[in-house]
């Protein structure tokens, strides 16, 4: 049950599906940190020990040619600081609500 005038906010690393609407859900927004993650037949290589000592190369050069999108984080960001922005409230808005 979502919390009324609350904001959601679904943050992933990857999509790791193809996008559908949240218009029917609470999340306001989805926001995805890197772009497609790497198909499972490949992250499979990674289940083991050995197969992530292996390819720890491969994978540095992939995270490097996908790094975390700085301009998402930032929205994110910009989202909160929204919330959190001292100022003073209207007093006719409070005066309906009863309270500030």
């Amino acid at each position: 049950i979502a919390v009324p005038a609350a904001r959601y906010y679904l943050i992933c690393e990857y999509l790791d599906m193809t996008p559908i609407s949240s218009a029917g859900t609470d999340i306001d927004e989805v926001l995805i940190l890197r772009g497609k993650r790497l198909a499972s037949n490949v992250r499979s290589r990674y289940s083991t020990s050995a197969g992530r000592v292996r390819l720890r190369g491969e994978y540095i050069n992939y995270l490097d040619r996908n790094p975390i999108r700085e301009d998402v984080i930032l929205r994110f960001v910009e989202h909160l600081r929204s919330l959190l922005t001292r100022r003073d409230p209207l007093e006719s808005d409070v005066l309906e609500r009863g309270y500030f």
